[in-house]
């Protein structure tokens, strides 16, 4: 938990490279002879720009407030639990849960980079559209803390799931974008089965569809230039990874 990886170090077996240790902030980790999977959400091609590879992954930033049903009901005598959800409703500008207690707002999908702070003129047009959704809810909403997070979206919108040809022992699994958590079991059960040395093929077979349709062939791309100019448009120092290289020199 709250581990992050620095730097990634790779060496080249025959005809592929391997990825040989991991540089965190808790320390160096030897792959040795495992199996390395980048799970990283929108950070993924960060990851992937550390050993040269380029990852079609950008964050979607999302919007979300939470609101206390037991306070909205207590201080509001107009305010009656069946005007409160109990489902899941959206529409095409909001999507709201129960969670318990909690009635969860969450909308908007920006392009903003990884900043997780809110947008002011996007946060503001988050709340209007949820009084829009809930007006006895207005004086909770206007209050409430807006949080944001990131969802993996992927350029052409399909799950990358496989293994990177370019490498022995690398595997990815990102997206795609806010329907991620709907196939993260389904994820978990190819990444096992890739990684206990089932083919594609085999898996195919086994669950009943192309498996290969997410594969990262193709999509995720070897580009050492390009991933240190990614690396540099995001504002990604390689202080990390030239300590890895000056220690291991020594």
């Amino acid at each position: 938990y709250n581990t992050r990886v620095k730097a990634v170090s790779t060496a080249q077996e025959s005809e592929r490279r391997k990825v040989t240790q991991l540089q965190t902030n808790k320390g160096v980790i030897d792959v040795k002879d495992a199996q390395v999977l980048v799970a990283a959400g929108a950070w993924t091609p960060h990851i992937a720009a550390m050993m040269g590879l380029y990852a079609p992954v950008y964050p979607l930033k999302g919007y979300a407030m939470s609101i206390s049903s037991k306070e909205a009901l207590a201080s509001n005598t107009m305010l009656t639990p069946s005007d409160l959800p109990t489902r899941i409703v959206c529409d095409k500008y909001m999507f709201t849960s129960r969670l318990g207690d909690e009635v969860r707002i969450t909308s908007i999908g920006e392009f903003s980079g990884w900043s997780t702070s809110p947008t002011a003129s996007v946060e503001k047009e988050f709340r209007r559209e949820a009084v829009r959704q809930f007006p006895l809810l207005e004086s909770f909403i206007k209050q409430a803390k807006v949080k944001c997070g990131h969802r993996p979206y992927v350029s052409d919108g399909i799950l990358l799931l496989g293994r990177v040809q370019e490498f022995d022992n690398l595997l990815v699994s990102a997206g795609p974008g806010s329907n991620g958590w709907k196939l993260a079991m389904g994820s978990g059960s190819v990444v096992e089965m890739l990684v206990s040395g089932k083919t594609e093929d085999q898996i195919s077979d086994e669950l009943g569809f192309d498996a290969r349709s997410f594969s990262p062939a193709g999509r995720v791309v070897d580009s050492p230039i390009f991933a240190k100019l990614c690396r540099a448009r995001w504002g990604v120092s390689n202080e990390h990874e030239h300590d890895f290289l000056r220690a291991k020199s020594k």
